[in-house]
């Protein structure tokens, strides 16, 4: 099995774990349990994986950054009781 392959193996449980942990509820949880896994994925990953696999897992990775900064950004609005 080549590594791009083991990797979304390992996503795919993550995922799987993620959705049972939190079960549906919360999906601001969700998405930023699975920018942790992908970070963390893409750290240990680093020096076995090629170019086009790393800059694939780069662009997930900017997703979730936008959708962390969306959520934190939510968040300190409603604090503020502006929304």
């Amino acid at each position: 099995m080549m590594i791009h392959q083991k990797i979304v193996v390992a996503m795919g449980l993550w995922t799987s774990l993620c959705l049972i942990l939190v079960s549906g509820h919360n999906l601001e949880l969700f998405g930023i349990l699975l920018l942790i896994g992908i970070l963390i994925s893409r750290e240990l990953t680093s020096t076995y994986t090629d170019l086009i696999t790393g800059d694939r897992m780069d662009t997930f990775i900017y997703i979730g950054i936008i959708f962390f900064v969306a959520v934190v950004s939510r968040r300190i609005l409603n604090i503020l009781e502006i929304i």
